[in-house]
């Protein structure tokens, strides 16, 4: 019978925890982006789409832990698989744990391109969207390929990576497996560190433009100019977050790989932090996934608390405030409001405007009649607006703007609107609201 220390216990059982709570934040962002942005038209949904990916095979690895090692391996808990089990973990933990921080990097290439560049969604569409996913998949499926006839994929600890076997086989010159390990791990990461350091100087420079727009917005008194620079602030906090969430996930990693190299052993107290911090990227770009509709729940209801608000910014079509309620869910009274009598609710602006001022339309009698309909003459101009806001809706720009499209995503003041509710236009103009509120209150 084997003796597991408590040191083999921990560090084969902290990657199932983390790499499951990862693996939670993948797959929420997944289908938050299939379900709910549909079609996918933005280049920032793509490439979020991607990264939540590459980051749940990973999870998915991290979770598996030691169970692919093959069973009886020396000092290794829960070892239970084969060679083929282990080669199997190796391949998927190489495909994703490289293509995530490259996909990083697209997601920092983009921010840099709608910040810095001042690029259109269509520019970015046409020009860049190819090489950002190119670049991970490609890059991270060839050398994950590559270890396959090597035969690199063996026992490196708490996972199957590059390993030769048996273990220090290279000093006797015995390696029945791994022989050219080493080499790959210095190419992996190779590319890891220059996905970093490409990150590092785009935000350095997505810093420098939001530094120099605020010097340029505080000398001008043009509105336009002023709504743009807030905008662009906002965009660069998010995209920090992303990135301060890849270092948070391979800092502890590359100070441990480090101190191997130099010192020759591991550091236990490393190794923790490691299994720790290392599976986490999923969930930390979860929290940021969903940080800007939190900040919406939370500038609308002030009083509510932090679990309510999180509850809410979770459950993006099962609440009152972000769509149609489930079916079977109560609703309070005071959000009650916000829905139509056919179930859909109303544009987020409509229900401003409309609540409690289409009596005091009616009661001045402008435009309407005594039995609460519309005249003729504001008919036809709602008819008007409909068709013109539905033309604007199927015909949209090509040239839309990025910095635009992705503040909806980033953007914690902007009013949140259901994107399948047709009553709600896309720009949400005084012209939209008027004609929304005048159709609302026919049907009422």
């Amino acid at each position: 019978m084997h003796h597991y220390s408590p040191q083999s216990k921990t560090l084969a059982l902290l990657p199932k925890f983390t790499g499951f709570m990862s693996f939670l934040g993948s797959t929420f962002i997944f289908q938050d982006i299939i379900f709910q942005k549909k079609p996918i038209h933005r280049v920032y949904h793509r490439i979020m789409l991607g990264l939540s990916i590459s980051d749940a095979i990973a999870s998915v690895v991290n979770i598996l832990s030691t169970w692919p090692i093959p069973a009886g391996t020396q000092w290794v808990y829960l070892a239970s698989g084969t060679t083929g089990t282990c080669t199997a973990q190796g391949f998927f933990n190489e495909l994703g744990n490289l293509a995530t921080p490259l996909y990083n990097a697209s997601l920092c290439a983009y921010y840099a391109l709608v910040i810095r560049d001042g690029w259109s969604e269509d520019q970015i569409r046409k020009k860049a969207e190819p090489f950002m996913h190119t670049i991970p998949t490609v890059v991270a499926a060839l050398i994950a390929l590559l270890g396959l006839p090597f035969k690199l994929y063996n026992n490196s600890g708490w996972l199957c990576w590059f390993a030769e076997y048996p273990s220090n086989c290279k000093e006797n010159g015995n390696c029945v497996r791994g022989e050219h390990s080493e080499i790959f791990r210095w190419v992996h990461y190779v590319i890891i560190w220059s996905a970093i350091a490409f990150v590092s100087v785009q935000m350095y420079s997505i810093y420098r433009k939001v530094r120099e727009q605020e010097g340029f917005v505080a000398q001008q008194f043009d509105a336009e100019t002023t709504r743009r620079g807030t905008k662009a602030k906002k965009v660069a906090v998010q995209a920090a977050l992303f990135v301060g969430a890849l270092y948070m996930t391979w800092f502890f990693t590359t100070v441990t790989r480090i101190y191997q190299n130099v010192t020759g052993h591991n550091e236990f107290a490393l190794l923790v932090l490691m299994a720790i911090f290392f599976p986490l990227q999923g969930f930390f770009n979860a929290l940021i996934y969903i940080r800007p509709r939190y900040l919406r729940c939370r500038s609308r209801n002030p009083g509510k608390s932090w679990r309510y608000l999180f509850y809410v910014a979770l459950h993006r079509d099962g609440h009152p405030i972000h769509g149609t309620p489930t079916r079977g869910s109560s609703l309070p009274m005071e959000n009650r409001r916000d829905m139509r009598a056919d179930g859909r609710r109303r544009s987020s602006t409509a229900s401003f405007y409309s609540t409690g001022n289409s009596k005091r339309r009616l009661s001045a009698g402008s435009n309407y009649s005594s039995d609460g309909e519309a005249s003729g003459s504001v008919a036809d101009t709602v008819n008007a607006r409909a068709d013109e806001s539905e033309f604007r809706k199927t015909n949209k720009s090509k040239d839309e703007d990025a910095l635009d499209a992705v503040t909806e995503d980033c953007d914690e003041d902007a009013p949140q609107v259901n994107e399948s509710d047709d009553s709600a236009d896309d720009d949400g103009t005084a012209d939209d609201v008027e004609m929304t509120v005048a159709q609302e209150d026919r049907e009422d």
